[in-house]
């Protein structure tokens, strides 16, 4: 992270040249990488910057942007009145207290939703869960990429100090860091440019919370980055990519391949016997069907099933183990991954990511990129399913009752 410094008149200056444009990308006043980076804040005054929606105070407080939480307000928002397509973000936050904020990014304006904005938010995270650095969709209300599988970015955050944040939005793709360990890289047509706003989360009337502040200072951007000026070779393995029906180039030289459910059975010809499965499925009325899945451990050849499952209509009659997200009968869903939130279960419009992942000794459930099934592969009091046995490795849809909707199908192999 670099301080503000002796360049900062030249950072200024290209802001007010850039009046009225978007970002400065264009302007390169000499040779030094340094000269082509933005100050969005000056250190002193919140100029460039708008509030929008909730009432949380912001002011600037020893040099950096201070948003404190207050009772009864919505999401709030410092916004920058310019809009940025692809760029560099780099800044510091701290947090006091577990008042939960985050940094909007490709953000635009929504009046009809609660937040009164939609895009993506860095997440910064001060609770157990730490899932500082994931990526979050507000007002679409879900999770684009959290860091429920991501131990080393779950670590890197540090309450209550001085914290180094990154951002690259790039084309179609997206990928964070915190204090220099990769978090999110998200490849998704969601959103192309937008503003870049600073959240304090709504607390409702919680009275504990009152006065929490969340702190970001040295806030500096580089807007049409050059390749040279990515850390491509430092994004997070794990890409979560929300391309409709589609595989990006990042994913494919990862392993990803599509495959087709829309049949209702896919035999995944995947070499080994350890693999992973995405799939977007959408569940309206009392929608009731089921992955099955078989796989080979050693000389056993063994089986299970995932729940698909509209719990908005099923779930007042039906037990927890048959679910979405269950192993049908067998191991009711509940989420894993983010310690006293429920299981993330959606049904209408929206599309639920189902996730399966087979590997050596063990078989995940995920579902909104949460866990909320694990259990030790070839379990013999799980796995002796003759009923559902499809080819090993291989996966069948099977809908029962309703409507269930599929898109995005892909697989992986998982290698050693």
């Amino acid at each position: 992270m670099r301080r503000l410094d002796a360049r900062k008149g030249v950072r200024v200056a290209c802001v007010s040249l850039a009046l009225g444009l978007v970002g400065c990308g264009g302007l390169s006043l000499s040779d030094d990488p340094e000269a082509r980076w933005v100050d969005l804040f000056d250190g002193h005054t919140l100029e460039g910057w708008t509030q929008l929606n909730g009432a949380a105070p912001y002011a600037v407080v020893n040099g950096a942007i201070r948003g404190s939480n207050v009772l009864d307000s919505p999401n709030s928002f410092l916004a920058t009145d310019t809009h940025y397509e692809d760029f560099v973000l780099e800044f510091q936050a701290r947090s006091e207290g577990f008042g939960n904020s985050g940094v909007q990014f490709r953000t635009e304006l929504a009046p009809d939703e609660r937040s009164g904005l939609i895009g993506y938010q860095l997440e910064i995270d001060p609770t157990d869960r730490r899932f500082t650095g994931g990526i979050y969709h507000e007002s679409a209300n879900v999770w684009r990429h959290s860091m429920a599988r991501n131990p080393e970015c779950r670590a890197a955050y540090h309450h209550g100090e001085w914290n180094d944040f990154r951002i690259e939005a790039v084309g179609q793709t997206v990928a964070t860091w915190v204090n220099g360990i990769a978090c999110a890289h998200v490849v998704g047509d969601h959103h192309s440019d937008g503003f870049i706003a600073l959240q304090i989360h709504d607390i409702g009337r919680n009275e504990a919370l009152v006065g929490n502040f969340t702190e970001w200072r040295d806030l500096r951007l580089l807007a049409n980055p050059h390749d040279d000026d990515l850390w491509r070779d430092r994004r997070f393995a794990q890409i979560e990519g929300w391309l409709v029906d589609e595989i990006s180039a990042s994913e494919a030289l990862r392993g990803w391949r599509r495959v087709d459910l829309t049949d209702g059975r896919a035999n995944l010809d995947v070499p080994g016997d350890a693999f992973e499965l995405v799939v977007d499925v959408r569940v309206e009325d009392a929608a009731d069907g089921q992955l099955s899945y078989s796989y080979s451990s050693g000389s056993s050849e063994c089986a299970g099933r995932y729940q698909i499952a509209n719990d908005a209509v099923l779930g007042e009659t039906r037990p927890a183990n048959g679910l979405l997200g269950s192993f049908p009968g067998r191991i009711a869903a509940e989420n894993l991954s983010e310690p006293g939130y429920g299981k993330r279960a959606y049904s209408g419009d929206m599309w639920n990511r189902v996730r399966l992942i087979i590997m050596p000794g063990r078989v995940e459930h995920w579902l909104n990129g949460d866990q909320v099934v694990g259990y030790d592969s070839c379990d013999p009091e799980l796995s002796d399913l003759e009923a559902w046995m499809v080819p090993a490795p291989g996966v069948r849809l099977t809908i029962e009752a309703g409507i269930i909707e599929t898109r995005s199908a892909k697989v992986r192999e998982i290698g050693d």
